[in-house]
């Protein structure tokens, strides 16, 4: 074992790693992917069927005992301890009230069958407790309100079914704010402005990933506390659409808050192939903006881990997502040397090839986002 995959062994068994928007490993195995065929042969919606398929991914990591080994197994080899996992896309109405019930029931089915090893996380305490059980904490969260419409009770509602992380817009408009590829952004609305003052009153968390720049800076000078960016990049490295500026990052800092480093293809460089240089670059730029107590990992890789029969035909259809052509999002590219989650230590070994301390290394992949949480939360 070289010098440098022993520190990364030791970092993942003193630190507490948390992704801030992750599933972690799904293992598409045969029978998924004959599934996928036979249903593509239908020609069913590909949003259709991953939401048939998460279903599956459920009841047979809760029942067959052999599939469940494998997957604790991939967890255990990413090294990554709680992650934040969004409720409502894996759906055939992706972020509908529909959609957030049923992820909802999906996970919470899963979380109920295997007790032994996943645990729901609600406070801080809970992370910590997984972390020394050799357990993994699962973050409930939302990556738009905009299905509650105005009906702000429902916030509290989902609130006590455990969501702890909410935020405000996906990419486009809805009655809250303004999301990242809208074309025009008039920041948060007057109900926005309401939404943001009750999370505050829930003690919950204001995401902000997807919002727009204006939506964005609203949320942060209004909130009464620290808000995150889970998954976000430096507008500076790279211009686009789901970018943070400088003067937001300093806010965002300036309050408390957390910022969460993407690895999305297609995101953080207009290069054909995206490396975790790249990433590093990103990493690196915002923690010489902002200081390294408010930077970490929140990978995003979530949409782009679908079996890859199914990813292309998602990928033809990526605009009922809110994207556009131009902001290059694709379920089908993968991060050279992340393109599983088992890879989840490389992104270690690079913040160690760019000079980091194990002490900053710990901030970085859990420490910094476990402290705002808690202040939050609890």
């Amino acid at each position: 074992m070289s010098d440098v995959e022993e520190r990364v062994r030791t970092l993942i068994e003193k630190s507490i790693i948390i992704d801030t928007l992750s599933h972690g490993p799904i293992l598409w195995t045969e029978p998924f992917i004959k599934k996928t065929d036979d249903l593509l042969a239908l020609d069913l919606s590909p949003f259709k069927i991953v939401q048939e398929l998460i279903g599956d991914f459920s009841k047979t990591a809760s029942s067959d005992e052999n599939y469940y080994e494998n997957l604790k197994s991939a967890w255990k080899k990413s090294g990554v301890d709680c992650v934040s996992w969004t409720v409502g896309p894996i759906h055939e109405k992706p972020y509908s009230l529909e959609g957030v019930r049923h992820n909802l029931a999906f996970l919470t089915y899963l979380l109920d069958n295997r007790p032994e090893f996943f645990v729901k996380v609600v406070k801080a305490d809970d992370i910590q407790l997984a972390k020394k059980a050799g357990k993994v904490g699962i973050i409930y969260n939302l990556q738009d309100l905009g299905f509650i419409g105005t009906d702000i009770e429902l916030l509290e509602h989902f609130y006590f079914m455990g969501i702890r992380v909410m935020q405000l817009t996906y990419n486009s408009k809805n009655s809250i704010g303004t999301g990242c590829t809208a074309r025009r952004d008039r920041g948060l609305t007057e109900f926005g402005y309401q939404v943001v003052e009750k999370i505050n009153e829930l003690k919950a968390v204001v995401d902000v990933s997807h919002c727009g720049a204006q939506t964005s800076m609203d949320a942060a000078v209004h909130s009464l506390g620290p808000i995150i960016a889970s998954h976000t990049l430096a507008e500076s490295v790279f211009n686009h659409d789901r970018a943070k500026s400088d003067k937001f990052l300093q806010t965002v800092a300036e309050k408390g808050g957390y910022i969460g480093v993407l690895t999305v293809p297609g995101f953080l460089t207009s290069n054909f192939k995206t490396t975790i240089e790249n990433w590093l670059d990103h990493i690196d730029y915002i923690i010489n903006l902002v200081g390294i107590e408010h930077v970490g990992i929140g990978t995003d890789y979530y949409g782009y881990s679908v079996p890859n029969n199914l990813a292309k035909k998602i990928d033809e259809l990526i605009g009922i997502l809110g994207f556009r052509q131009e902001h290059r999002a694709t379920f089908t590219d993968k991060m050279q040397d992340f393109e599983s989650y088992e890879k989840f230590p490389n992104l270690i070994k690079g913040l160690i090839s760019r000079g980091y301390s194990d002490i900053e290394i710990s901030k970085i992949v859990g420490e910094n986002f476990l402290r705002v949480f808690r202040k939050i939360c609890g």
